[in-house]
C-alpha cells in the first residue's frame, strides 16, 4: 500500500511517573525525527516540567496534549503552560480538550455540567484570547476568566482542539477548533461520522476544516493465544465505559459491559487495535490516512517483560516502515 501523505507520531500511553519518563519520550520522538509526541492527561506532574527537563538535556520535539480534561484545569493554566510548552520546544504545541466524563466533573467542579459543549465553547474561548494576549472577560456559565491584555500573541505558536468520539463533540470541533483528535475509531466511523460532522460544520461557519488527528493502538506481534489479555491491559477501562461504549455502537461494534475475549478479538479484527508486524501497524495508520487523518498517533502499547530499549526499538521499525528513506539517512548520520 502506496503511503499517503499524513504525519506520523507517538502518543505516550497513559500518565508517564515522573519528568524523567516524559524526557524519555521526547528524546525518543526527537531521534525518530516523528512529526509529535502526544501525552494524555497527566497525574503527577504537568507536561511542561517533562519536556523542559528533556529540553535542558538538548532534546526537542513538537509536543501534544490529549486530552486535557477541563474539569481539572482553568483557561488561564491551560494558556500558559502551551504557551511556556511552545517557548521551550520552538515548535507549535497542540492542546487538544475534553469536557471528561460526569464523574469527573462532578468530582472537580461538584457537579455535573448540563452542556458540555457550552462549558466547551467558553473554555476554548478564554484560551483563545489568553494566547493572544488580549482583554479577557469570559463571564460564562460554567468558566469565568478576566485578565488585563499582554500584549504578547502566541496564538501563531499554539494550536487548540478538542477530544472527539460522537457527532457533536465533531460538530463543534469544525465549528471552535483548531483540530480534533479521537481515541478509539476505525476508519469507516472516522471518515463517515467524525471527519464529515467536524468539516461539515466548518462549511456551515466559513472556517477552515479542522486538522484531524487519529490515534491507532498497537502492540507489534502479539501471539493470537495473547490479544485478549493485550487489549484488555491497554484499553479494557475505556471499552468498558459508557461513552466509549455508545461511540463504538455507533461504529457497529457492540460490547458487552465487561468485555469477552470474543469482543476483544473483535475489536483487534475490525482494526481498532493492531497486533500485526511493524508494517501491519503502518498500513492501518496508512488505512486511517485515506479515511481523512491528516495525523496518525500510534499508542504503542509494551508486551509484557518489554523494556525502554525494546519500545524504542519497536517505534524505530514503525519509523522506518512510515518513511524508509529518511530514516535510513538520518539514523546512518
Amino acid at each position: 500500500m502506496n503511503n499517503p501523505a499524513f504525519s506520523l507520531s507517538a502518543y505516550a500511553p497513559y500518565s508517564t511517573p515522573d519528568v524523567a519518563s516524559m524526557a524519555w519520550w521526547v528524546a525518543m520522538s526527537s531521534t525518530l525525527k516523528l512529526d509529535r509526541i502526544w501525552f494524555g492527561q497527566q497525574t503527577f506532574a504537568p507536561v511542561v516540567a517533562g519536556v523542559g527537563y528533556a529540553s535542558g538535556r538538548g532534546h526537542r520535539a513538537a509536543v501534544g496534549t490529549a486530552v486535557t480534561v477541563m474539569p481539572t484545569t482553568t483557561p488561564f493554566a491551560t494558556a500558559q503552560e502551551l504557551r511556556a510548552t511552545s517557548r521551550l520546544t520552538g515548535k507549535k504545541t497542540c492542546g487538544y480538550l475534553s469536557p471528561g466524563y460526569p464523574e469527573i466533573q462532578r468530582r472537580m467542579t461538584g457537579s455535573q455540567w448540563a452542556s458540555p459543549l457550552t462549558a466547551t465553547r467558553e473554555f476554548v474561548a478564554a484560551v483563545r484570547s489568553l494566547l493572544a494576549g488580549a482583554d479577557t472577560d469570559i463571564r460564562g456559565e460554567y468558566f469565568h476568566t478576566a485578565h488585563q491584555a499582554t500584549g504578547v500573541d502566541d496564538s501563531e505558536s499554539c494550536e487548540i482542539g478538542l477530544g472527539v468520539l460522537r457527532p457533536g463533540m465533531a460538530r463543534l470541533a469544525g465549528e471552535i477548533a483548531d483540530g480534533f483528535i479521537t481515541w478509539l475509531s476505525g476508519a469507516e466511523y472516522f471518515s463517515q461520522v467524525l471527519c464529515a460532522e467536524a468539516n461539515a460544520a466548518a462549511d456551515a461557519a466559513g472556517r477552515s476544516r479542522p486538522r484531524a488527528v487519529a490515534t491507532l493502538h498497537a502492540a507489534p506481534e502479539v501471539p493470537d493465544a495473547d490479544v485478549p489479555d493485550i487489549v484488555r491491559g491497554a484499553i479494557g477501562p475505556h471499552l468498558s465505559a459508557p461513552h466509549y461504549r455508545d461511540m463504538l455502537e455507533r461504529s457497529g461494534i457492540p460490547l458487552h459491559e465487561i468485555p469477552t475475549d470474543v469482543d476483544l478479538r473483535n475489536v483487534a479484527d475490525r482494526g481498532l487495535f493492531c497486533t500485526g508486524d511493524h508494517q501491519e501497524i503502518i498500513d492501518r495508520a496508512n488505512a486511517l490516512a485515506f479515511a481523512g487523518a491528516d495525523e496518525v498517533s500510534i499508542v504503542l502499547h509494551q508486551r509484557p517483560g518489554q523494556g525502554l530499549t525494546e519500545l524504542f526499538d519497536d517505534w524505530a521499525a514503525l519509523a522506518a516502515a512510515h518513511d524508509p528513506v529518511l530514516q535510513r539517512n538520518e539514523l546512518a548520520s
